[in-house]
């Protein structure tokens, strides 16, 4: 019987112990989902941590999946995007597994949003569309209303303006008869935006387009005042914001930029980078020169803390996966001698035999840790001279226009601001760069191979430097195939065609010609770029994919550069089966491309 009371007994206190973590674990999501909603994006993501730490058990797989998926958008608001996207394929793999429906098309549709924000239109549109299919397949209707008020803010994006509006106002319907304050404001706010983006096209405005911008817009006010939604609130004083910008009624367009910023957390990058182009435009309306400076050197600021912010968090993880595989390499060793230990009994040649084991692995190990960290010594090399050093200089650059703002006109206003647009779109392109070779030495961009038409992409990323190649009187021509299929990881490829191009550009003379060759047959498709540029010695083709021995050379134009690009170029190609071909000649041009 005392046995039996014990094992009673032991249970009771297992049981409340699970009960206790599992409604810990509740309170800490209820907490994160009330924090999103307050848009205190740092706030939710700290409770969403603990509360998915206390949800390992499998039987609670719906409380682990919803949790992922908040996460998920908490994640992409922060703009941890590959992050985000974990978490939702995770919980589309729960979700699955337990093959829950409703969850699955929400994960789909989770997995949709994530590629919208990562510009990925095709690849959002694709997921968003499954997820609806599940979920009238299933007569899920919350969950069709929800995919449809995604999809039209996709096509809103898009400018496929009567899909948007077709959708928008279905599932404001449905959210009307559901009762869903949430989703009816969303969508009203896609009415208004529906409507603002038809009036950017006309000229004179549209007077009834701006009548039904104001009737949706205040409709969706009246909600949010019920409701006291800071999340919603924020999003529907951007759409008042470029509702008077429309109107030309800049004091109240200035009016609600600033409700908007006061909301916004400092990390809340996106809204507050939003907001600042805005002011940047209203304050040069308004004829404030010094406002439209000093709102253009605030909206650089942030530009940069985002980056900054991202690619710390890449940098910690870089550190941290070191730091890891460090210990585990230790640990391997301290098994290894013990295992030595326990043969040395049996006999001399065995023992000698695990010596020369032990020798090679540690030769290795040695290696690989020199590797990283020359790896990390390069990288923190280019961001403190190739980043750190032109933001210093535009800073002082901006200190002496405001000391000197009596002598400038709106001319050489407008040169200036010109000019530190340029740089700052060349040092976004660092940080890009930077950031995928990050994300390549972590392992966290992963081969994800597709079939497209690579022909297609190639017109696409020659529209993206068509203005760049005008500016210097370059002509661009594609000799290409009508269509040529490959099957390969679209993101890495389009990345490569984007750096090749941009440095054909970069390294062509003005009034130079690029010449671009996508040829397919059954053993391939290959693809050249042909320039008649500065081209590059023999001696450094074969240091270009080097890491320890890359080196940066001005462009044409001056325009600068970190030698990161061919690099990134070779590690993304070599990953979808490639090689990087080039052939130059010095002072002649060069070609490069690859077979796929």
């Amino acid at each position: 019987m005392k046995k039996i009371f014990i094992v009673i007994l032991l249970a009771a206190m297992y049981s409340t112990l699970f009960c206790r973590a599992l409604s810990e674990s509740g309170d800490y999501y209820a907490k994160a989902d009330k924090y999103y909603l307050n848009a205190k994006n740092d706030s939710a993501l700290v409770c969403l941590d603990l509360a998915l730490a206390g949800m390992q058990d499998t039987a609670h797989y719906a409380r682990r999946a919803e949790a992922l998926l908040l996460r998920s958008r908490v994640l992409g608001n922060l703009t941890f995007f590959e992050t985000a996207l974990e978490d939702a394929i995770l919980s589309y793999d729960i979700s699955k597994k337990h093959k829950d429906n409703r969850l699955t098309a929400l994960s789909m549709l989770a997995v949709g949003k994530v590629h919208y924000l990562m510009y990925n239109d095709s690849l959002a549109e694709d997921y968003m569309l499954q997820a609806k299919k599940l979920a009238e397949r299933n007569h899920l209707n919350r969950e069709v209303m929800m995919v449809e008020n995604s999809l039209s803010q996709l096509y809103s994006v898009l400018e496929r303006n009567e899909e948007c509006l077709a959708l928008a106002a279905k599932s404001l319907e449905t959210a009307k008869q559901l009762k869903d304050t949430l989703y009816m404001i969303q969508n009203l706010n896609l009415h208004a935006a529906y409507y603002t983006n038809l009036n950017r096209y006309t000229d004179p405005l549209l007077p009834e387009y701006q009548v039904k911008v104001k009737q949706y817009l205040d409709e969706a006010m009246e909600l949010v005042a019920m409701k006291n939604i800071p999340l919603l609130t924020l999003g529907t004083y951007a759409n008042y914001v470029r509702y008077y910008r429309v109107e030309k009624d800049y004091n109240n367009a200035l009016n609600y930029a600033h409700k908007v910023i006061e909301m916004c957390e400092p990390t809340h990058y996106a809204m507050l980078i939003q907001m600042y182009d805005h002011l940047v435009g209203i304050y040069a309306h308004l004829g404030d020169v010094k406002m439209t400076i000093n709102s253009h050197q605030r909206f650089h600021e942030l530009m940069r803390r985002q980056s900054d912010y991202t690619l710390h968090r890449s940098l910690q993880e870089m550190r941290v996966k070191h730091d890891v595989e460090g210990k585990e390499q230790e640990v391997k060793l301290a098994r290894t001698h013990r295992l030595l230990l326990a043969v040395v009994a049996v006999s001399a040649l065995l023992l000698g035999g695990m010596f020369y084991v032990m020798y090679r692995i540690r030769r290795r190990q040695n290696k690989r840790l020199h590797r990283l960290n020359a790896t990390k010594d390069k990288l923190f090399s280019i961001i403190s001279h190739d980043l750190k050093a032109p933001v210093a200089a535009q800073r002082m650059a901006v200190e002496n226009m405001l000391e000197s703002f009596d002598d400038y006109n709106t001319d050489s206003l407008l040169k200036n601001l010109n000019e530190f647009r340029r740089a700052i779109e060349t040092q976004l392109e660092l940080l890009q760069n930077l950031l995928n070779w990050a994300r390549m030495q972590t392992g966290e961009m992963k081969y994800r191979p597709s079939l497209f038409d690579l022909s297609e992409m190639m017109r696409e990323v020659m529209e993206l430097y068509r203005l760049p190649a005008q500016n210097k009187a370059i002509t661009l021509r594609l000799n290409s195939d009508e269509r040529c299929m490959v099957t390969a990881d679209r993101q890495m490829i389009h990345t490569v065609l984007r750096n090749l191009l941009n440095n054909a550009v970069k390294f062509t003379p003005e009034e130079g010609e690029i010449n671009v060759d996508v040829t397919c047959d059954e053993t391939g498709v290959s693809l050249r770029i042909k320039d008649n540029g500065v081209g590059i010695s023999e001696e450094d083709v074969k240091k270009i994919v080097t890491l320890g021995e890359s080196k940066s050379t001005n462009g044409t134009h001056g325009e600068t550069g970190s030698g990161l690009g061919l690099i990134i170029c070779e590690e993304m190609l070599v990953r979808n089966n490639s090689r990087l071909i080039i052939h130059s000649v010095k002072g002649k041009g060069t070609e490069v491309g690859f077979d796929i």
